[in-house]
């Protein structure tokens, strides 16, 4: 009797996962043969997949204060504030962008600067002027157009221990 019994449990256990597989399967909604998006939806981007998985941030990057990020794909000008509010800090930390795409980091506390702690062979994130320590003034703006895709991390020379630190992804 007891057989009987497990054997019905096991055969209805089997019998809901598949139920449960094949509703799964019913689920996804396409529009066209290959299941994609059928290209440039108007929306300003260029009809890729937004759905990418993110960057591999380098581990640099891991004890950057604060956790913001943007996927800025398909805009030609962004801004990343530099000392938000006079925190040690760039908002966004984590930037997506594409190739061409025009950087601006506003300087909106003092006391802070830029520079590049690695980029892809070809990356123009030169930093500003100075050395580690030369901060720049509140109110002023550094711009950078990157072209070459990969990775840039960056940091804030008199702030980097306390984590002011960022990155960019150029795709």
């Amino acid at each position: 009797m007891n057989d009987g019994i497990r054997r019905r449990r096991l055969l209805g256990g089997i019998g809901a996962m598949a139920t449960a597989g094949v509703l799964a399967g019913c689920s996804t909604e396409t529009s066209g043969s290959d299941g994609g998006d059928g290209g440039d939806d108007g929306d300003g981007s260029d009809g890729g997949d937004e759905t990418a998985a993110p960057p591999e941030w380098p581990s640099y990057l891991d004890d950057a204060m604060g956790d913001t990020s943007q996927d800025a794909r398909g805009q030609s000008e962004v801004t990343v504030a530099v000392g938000p509010d006079g925190s040690l800090a760039f908002d966004p930390v984590y930037l997506r962008v594409d190739s061409g795409t025009t950087i601006n980091f506003e300087f909106e506390s003092a006391s802070h600067n830029v520079k590049p702690e690695s980029q892809p062979d070809g990356g123009s994130l030169d930093g500003t002027e100075g050395g580690e320590l030369d901060v720049v003034d509140q109110g002023e703006t550094y711009s950078v157009t990157l072209e070459t895709t990969g990775i840039y991390a960056y940091y804030c020379g008199p702030h980097e221990g306390t984590g002011m630190k960022g990155g960019i992804s150029v795709e």
